[in-house]
């Protein structure tokens, strides 16, 4: 298996390309580095690399079907420091994508470890059912899924997805608890025209593994989303998730609903600042909206391209029970291969904003900076 592994990144690293008049295939990556220094007592750094290297493939068998592939790992590893004094290293290896699809003129079948994302809203986003993509991450990359997903396209832009997962037993997304994990989830998604925009209904089935407890403790879940979003001058869109638990001996919480209105739009000033601007809402408990546990959020993002190269960015979340702010600021410079980021944060020291993904270190608590360089070949 290792000496699979190391041919598998010796030839992704040599760009070998293969290409007749039918067939495709290509060895690429990203290369991704990074620092980020936390100015608080004490000093917290890490430095931190990814690897990873894509092959890809496709077949064309007529003018309108063809199968295609990807297969890629995700080789990534850190160093912590605290007050410059070693603290801990990390290191992983992994499988990143393996996919096969068949698609024609309008239709896919998509089978393998892959990435599955839909929804309208783009800061918090409900329907993060199998993904883990956090918009303060400029690659946009998350962890994928593995399963089969087939989707149908209509002349009138209206598209139907159908899924079934296997194999994927850790939490995904804002669920609270695993699945089990040789239960198969099934699901689907409609998406209709409507006036200038859109509306979609998704649904989600799986078995729940109850933390803690024997093999065989599972219970019921069902997910149910609808979206939507238009153009009416500004974009304005909603979001909403809402999942019912099966009653249960073990004093889980049966429900637990998330919402979501959004807007956004650019102001003629200069070359043009995008504004956009979100209202999140998370509830967990026995009922949906009321009682339980709630938590609400408003986040905005402002971009501005200073060049064809330059973007300046600045985020800012705010957390009214708690009167907290979160504020992140960004400059990107693009190439064709390079990349360049820096950003700088502001946040609580003692408190985490919402998300998915769980880490050892809150790095980006309190004040700093991080620095990265990312290389496309």
């Amino acid at each position: 298996m290792k000496k699979k592994i190391l041919l598998f990144v010796v030839l992704s690293a040599c760009k070998l390309v293969a290409q007749n008049d039918s067939t495709f295939i290509s060895f690429n990556g990203q290369v991704t580095s990074w620092g980020i220094g936390q100015i608080e007592n004490p000093f917290g750094m890490q430095l931190g690399g990814r690897f990873v290297p894509t092959f890809l493939g496709k077949h064309n068998f007529t003018s309108q079907s063809k199968i295609d592939f990807e297969a890629s790992l995700n080789i990534n590893g850190s160093v912590n420091f605290t007050n410059l004094r070693f603290d801990s290293i990390m290191g992983r290896l992994k499988p990143y994508r393996i996919w096969a699809r068949y698609s024609g003129k309008n239709w896919e079948i998509r089978a393998g470890l892959q990435k599955i994302n839909f929804g309208s809203a783009k800061i918090f986003r409900p329907l993060m059912w199998f993904d883990g993509m956090d918009v303060r991450d400029p690659l946009q990359l998350t962890d994928g899924v593995y399963g089969a997903l087939g989707r149908l396209y209509f002349k009138n832009n209206a598209n139907l997805w159908l899924w079934s997962l296997i194999g994927n037993k850790n939490a995904k997304g804002y669920q609270m608890f695993g699945t089990a994990q040789w239960k198969p989830e099934l699901g689907g998604r409609l998406q209709l025209p409507v006036g200038h925009g859109q509306l979609a209904l998704s649904n989600n089935y799986r078995k729940v593994q109850v933390p803690n407890q024997q093999s065989n403790s599972l219970l019921n879940e069902e997910r149910f989303g609808l979206d939507g979003k238009w153009d009416v001058g500004i974009g304005l869109w909603f979001e909403s998730s809402v999942t019912f638990l099966q009653s249960n001996p073990f004093n889980l919480p049966k429900v637990q609903d998330a919402w979501n209105i959004g807007a956004d739009y650019t102001f003629p000033i200069g070359n043009g600042v995008g504004a956009t601007l979100e209202y999140f809402r998370y509830h967990v408990g026995n009922q949906i909206l009321s009682k339980g546990t709630t938590l609400n959020l408003i986040g905005s993002i402002f971009t501005y391209p200073v060049s064809i190269l330059d973007n300046i960015s600045a985020m800012a979340f705010f957390l009214p029970v708690k009167n907290l702010w979160y504020n992140y600021f960004s400059w990107s410079r693009t190439y064709d291969n390079w990349s360049f980021y820096a950003f700088g944060y502001l946040n609580p020291t003692n408190y985490q904003l919402l998300t998915i993904q769980s880490q050892s270190k809150n790095l980006f608590a309190g004040k700093g900076v991080q620095l990265m360089v990312n290389y496309n070949f």
